[in-house]
């Protein structure tokens, strides 16, 4: 009878598959050198308000609650189902951020995971990461982004 340790099989897979993704993408830290300068605040007056209870209510009835939740395990389910209580102090979290021209730290992190497309699943190159990040942090991005697709189209 042969026994499986299935959790160094697991170990021993999640390090194929971090090196290999690691050997495609590039470290942040590449890239922070850029960005020494103090952030300037975001000048998008022209406008009118970027965040308001509507919008952020309307981000949040268009959650899909099926998704996953990212690292800071808030689950889509939980944000639509307290929409209309957390409006306010997430606009209040949104408003600060934006005008701070910063995200809170937790919003940086994501989960990476490993999703088998086609083929040999022994083969690295048959697999595509996918970043698990903060939900919140989303309903934000596209708020701001559908602020910034309106501006260029007026």
């Amino acid at each position: 009878m042969v026994s499986c340790d299935c959790n160094l099989l697991q170990k021993d897979l999640d390090e194929v598959l971090g090196n290999f993704f690691a050997s495609v993408f590039n470290r942040e830290s590449e890239f922070a050198e850029a960005s020494t300068t103090q952030p300037r605040p975001c000048q998008f007056s022209s406008l009118g308000p970027i965040i308001s209870e509507q919008i952020i209510l309307k981000k949040l009835n268009n959650l899909n609650v099926t998704k996953s939740p990212g690292p800071d395990n808030i689950h889509p389910r939980i944000l639509y189902e307290l929409r209309h209580e957390i409006a306010t102090p997430l606009k209040i979290l949104f408003e600060t951020s934006y005008n701070l021209g910063q995200v809170p730290a937790d919003w940086k992190i994501g989960n990476i995971t490993a999703i088998f497309k086609k083929g040999n699943k022994s083969d690295p190159f048959n697999y595509r990461p996918i970043s698990l990040t903060s939900t919140i942090c989303k309903v934000m991005e596209s708020i701001i982004r559908d602020h910034i697709m309106d501006f260029f189209s007026k």
